[in-house]
This record gives C-alpha cells, structure tokens and sequence, in this order.
C-alpha cells in the first residue's frame, strides 16, 4: 500500500514538473514573440489597425466579443492579449480570431495552430466559396435615409464542392425603418443602432436594387491575390460573431468595407472629407489599385431614360404603342445603331412594365426573351455605351466648402459655407441621373465687413431634392424636403431666423439633354418665437446644362401666410455655375430679389467652392 502511495506521488511530481516544464516553455515563447512583435513594431501596423477596425487611434468596436483589451484598450495591448490568446493560453482559440492569427503567424513566423478545425470558418468556404471578390455600390436612393449617399458591400463569387457557381453579397447595415427622420439621425449620430452584417444570395441584392428600387449597380473586381483573399475571408467571420454598432457619421457600410478592403491593402486610412462615404471607398480602392476591371447593371427605369434621349418624343410614342401590343418594335429609315437602340429601349421598357405590375405571365416574360434573343443575333458586338458617365469614380467630392463676398440691404459680408456632405442643386450633377441635392448639416456664417459681426445665416440640418424628368414611359415625381434654420421676411420685411420643415411634390419636363423646366407645389410650417404656423410654398424654375462646363438656375417661390396674415412673399433667384473639374473647383454668381407687397430686396454674392 505504502509502495502504490510513493508511486502516485511521484507521478504527481513528475506531471506537475513537466506541466510547470511546458508553462515556463510557453512562457517563454511567448515572451520572444512579444520582443519580436515589438521590434517589428507591429502594433502601429497599418493592417493591423485595419484588423481591429481602428482609425486615428479610436476603436469602432467596443465589444468585448471583439476587444480583448476594451478596459485599456490600446493597440499594442491588444496585439499581447492576442497572442497571449493564441499561444500561451491553454485551450484552442484560433477559431475566435481566425484573421489575427494568419497574419501574425505570417509576419512573426509562429507555429501553426488548427485553423482546419474552425467549424464556423469551414462552413463559411464551402457555403460561400471566394475565387473572385469584388466591391458593389448601389447608387444613391434619398428616399430612404440610410442609403441617401448609396450603399456599398460586397459581392463574393466562386464554384462549391458539388462544381455550383455561387455568389453572395456581404452587407452591414442598420434598420433604418420609420418616417421620423431626426429621431433616426440622433439615433444613428448619437446613440448608435444596432447594426447588422449579413450574408445573403447576390441575385437577392440585384433584385432589390435594380427591380424594386431602381437602382444603379457598379461591380468593381478587385486584384487580389489567395493570401489577401483568405485573410479577407478569415476576418469576415470575425466580424459575423461580433455585436456592432452603428453610425451613420463614422461606422456605417463605408467604413467597414473600407477596414476589410484595407486588411488586403496594408494601407492607413485617411478621411479627406468630414467622413467617408460609399463612393470614397470606391475611389480609395481605384486610387489603391485594387480593382482589376468592372462592370455596371442599370435599372430599367432609367435604361428607358438613358436612350430614350436618343429618339423624338414621337418616335419614342411608337416605339410605346408597339412594346404594349408586344410587336417586333421597327422605325422607318433607321441606321444600324439606331435600330440596336430602339431593341434596347423596347426590352427596358417591357421590363419595366413587367417590375411594376409585377406582370410574370408567360406572354410578357416572353416577349422580353424573344427581344434579347434578337438582339444577340442581329447585334453580336454591340454594347450599350449611354451611362458610362454615371461611373462613382468620375463623381466630384462629398465635402465643400465655399468662400463668397455677398452685397445685400446696402451691408457688405463675408460668407463661408461648410457642407460635410454632399451636393447642391448648383453643383455638377451631370453624373447623376437627374438633378439632385442632398446637404446633411450644412453651416453658412456671414461676417460683416463694416463691423465685428458674426451671424449664422443658415443651419440645414437636411435637406434633399430631386428633379426627375417625367416620360410616357417609365413615368416620374420631382420633390424636395428641407429642415433646419433660415431667415424668412417678417410682417415688417425684416428677415428673422426661423426654424422650419418644407416638403413639395411636382413635375420635371426635360428639353432635349440640356434643359429642365419643373413645377413644385411645397407646404411648410415655421416655428418662431414659440408661435408655428402652416404655410403654402409653390416654385417653378428652369436648369440649363452649358457648353464650357457651367450651369443655369433660375427660380421663383412664393411663399403664402407664412404669418398667418395671408401676406406673400416673393423670391426670385438666378444662379451662373462654372466649374473647373481637375481642380475640384466650381464659381458661383447669384442674384436674388426677395418682394412682399411693394417692398423689396436684391442679394448678391460671388463665391469660391472646392470639393473635397
């Protein structure tokens, strides 16, 4: 008995030995890592911020799900609590940051840990196999809050184990539901949503965008080689097991994509605007060199608009009348190209029919065939060349800022204008399809040049609009909304701030390409003094687009009982824009006269804008 006593006991001594054996090797290890990691300077490691989502030295991620070191977060804290994880703890924990550990094992040269083990990291290759990835922007929608700059994910493609082409769209996002619009921006600006990263099929995205929406999709395949594709894919899961939250200023689909596209890049982020917006991360990946070529799917909406530029309105009539009877759609005396053409605008248009009826009878979806079927045949090479100038990567900037010298009430200022995002109706919108303004917080202030005098003019906390040029075809409302804080003309014409919400509905008829005229019948209601009051807004005007790169805007609004008074007052406005593309420059000349009654006032200003 005594003899088995010794035994056990020597054995727990041997054990403990070679356990406290194993402990100090690891230690050690570990501490030859840590020295390594630190000569190397790893922790200020471009991807490595990218990793854990990391800009100007601030988290985006505060989880402790995702942050090992969130209660003193730091990156070089960070990076010893990861490899303390991966190497120096005693149960398997490569699967909780698959990406850390690839890269790090790379750049250290560290022993291989059981990745192939990574249930979740396995299932995901086989579910959503990535031989090719590329970058997706849906264009603008300012119908919905969230997506008014557009949305930008990604798409990833590749052939399963059974020889299946499979592709899926990657997407953050947050719900964005509910008609309380400054409720959704505190909300999303202070508070932070609930955000949510989604694998989904890709056909569902282009069904929704391109079918429901009606939006634009560029695709833009990215140059990457297996090692940055597989860390891509590693850090992806990473990102599915993590709670995130959302900002709509400085965490949103931009800039996770952004992070992700930097894991491959090994590049700093920089923000040039106020902060980053879909399109930036499009031209960041193209500034990078990261995309290999791309391609853009249009809606049929505007694939109607787009060549119906190309015919007179009666043709266009014809072309009508002969989709709805579902005939072979033919013109008289028609050059090759225009008969492609008039293909091309028949197929949209019965598409488009088919999208908002939501006619699936065997008859219309045939037609449709039997029109792409005709077109493969008489037309091998053609393409269609109408929207390429819609490419993000031609759009100017999101952030402006505007220096003016303006002359009004016989006083002379000094206005600076800064608008975190993103355009004016003056701006060059040529690379939209159709005129538009978007402004989020926008801030003009006024100096007096005879006193010491500083006002803010004007607070637009939001404000959108869209002129969309109507067509017997595909149909189209103009309309606008704006919020914030502007002077209006009191009783005594004298201008006092005033907040307000205006909203106005109407029509756009296009002349030709270059010349908009609209109609727009606007209510509104101000808040002055603890008094609101209802009040009706119409406006008609006319843009004109101009040879030499400029722009024409001319405006009259009528604004009624805007004091409950039945008093009305009137504003006329033109604007001369120029713009000066390589520069990221515009100047603008506006003229404005305010009347109520018999009184009356001119405004002027000249001003400097640049993008960027």
């Amino acid at each position: 008995m005594l003899s088995k006593l010794l035994i056990i006991c020597l054995s727990f001594v041997i054990y403990s030995q070679t356990v406290l054996a194993d402990t100090e090797s690891k230690d050690l290890k570990l501490d030859s890592y840590l020295e390594l990691a630190t000569q190397k300077n790893l922790a200020a490691h471009p991807t490595w911020a990218a990793l854990l989502h990391v800009s100007e030295a601030k988290a985006n991620i505060r989880s402790d799900t995702f942050l090992l070191s969130h209660t003193d977060f730091s990156l070089a804290n960070e990076l010893r609590a990861t490899l303390h994880l991966l190497y120096a703890d005693q149960s398997n924990q490569v699967c909780r940051f698959p990406a850390r550990y690839l890269w790090l094992q790379k750049e250290l040269n560290l022993p291989a840990l059981p990745i192939q083990n990574c249930g979740d990291l396995q299932e995901f290759k086989a579910r959503a196999p990535m031989q090719e990835i590329a970058l997706a922007f849906a264009s603008e929608n300012l119908a919905q809050p969230s997506s008014m700059m557009g949305h930008v994910f990604l798409k990833l493609s590749g052939v399963d184990e059974r020889g299946q082409n499979l592709e899926h769209a990657i997407s953050f996002f947050t719900d964005a539901g509910g008609i309380n619009v400054p409720k959704l921006f505190f909300d999303s600006m202070v508070i932070g949503k609930k955000g949510y990263f989604s694998l989904s099929p890709y056909q569902e995205k282009i069904s929704l965008y391109l079918g429901e929406e009606q939006r634009s999709i560029w695709e833009y395949t990215l140059r990457l080689n297996q090692q940055q594709k597989d860390l891509i894919q590693a850090h992806l899961i990473e990102l599915r097991q993590t709670d995130l939250v959302y900002f709509f200023q400085k965490y949103n689909c931009a800039t996770v994509i952004d992070f992700i596209l930097a894991v491959a890049a090994s590049r700093t982020l920089d923000t040039n605007g106020f902060w980053l917006t879909p399109k930036d991360v499009v031209k960041r990946a193209h500034e990078l060199d990261l995309i290999d070529s791309s391609r853009m799917m249009s809606p049929n909406r505007w694939l109607i608009r787009a060549v119906g530029e190309q015919f007179t309105s009666q043709e266009r009539a014809l072309i009508a009348q002969q989709v709805e009877r579902q005939a072979v759609p033919s013109l008289t005396e028609l050059d090759t190209n225009k008969t492609y053409l008039t293909l091309q605008l028949a197929r949209a248009y019965q598409a488009y029919r088919n999208e908002s009826t939501k006619d699936q009878s065997a008859s219309a979806l045939a037609y449709v065939k039997n029109l792409d079927g005709m077109t493969k045949r008489d037309f091998p090479v053609h393409q269609l060349q109408v929207l390429e100038s819609k490419n993000p990567l031609e759009t100017p900037q999101d952030s402006q800022v505007a220096l003016g010298f303006v002359r009004q009430d016989r006083e002379s200022y000094a206005r600076v204008t800064l608008t975190p995002t993103s355009h004016h109706l003056d701006d060059d919108n040529r690379h939209y399809f159709s005129e538009t303004e978007l402004l989020l917080f926008e801030l003009s202030l006024l100096k007096n040049l005879r006193n010491r005098q500083l006002l803010i003019d004007k607070l637009t906390v939001y404000a959108a609009q869209s002129f969309i040029p109507y067509d017997n075809m595909s149909g189209g409302i103009s309309g606008a909304i704006r919020m914030g804080i502007k002077p209006q003309f009191d009783a005594t014409f004298r201008p006092k701030k005033t907040a307000f919400i205006e909203g106005a509905l109407g029509f756009t008829h296009r002349s030709g390409t270059d010349i908009d005229s609209f109609a727009l019948l606007g209510l509104g209601m101000a808040w002055r003094n603890g008094q609101s009051q209802v009040y009706l807004q119409p406006e008609i005007g006319v843009i004109a687009r101009e040879i030499f790169d400029m722009k024409s805007r001319l405006s009259v609004v009528l604004t009624s009982n805007i004091h409950g008074d039945h008093a009305r007052n009137l504003h006329y406005r033109f604007v001369q824009s120029k713009y000066f593309q390589k520069e990221s420059l515009s100047i603008h000349l506006s003229i404005d006269r305010f009347q109520q009654q018999k009184k009356r006032q001119n405004s002027y200003e000249l001003s400097l804008k640049k993008m960027f």
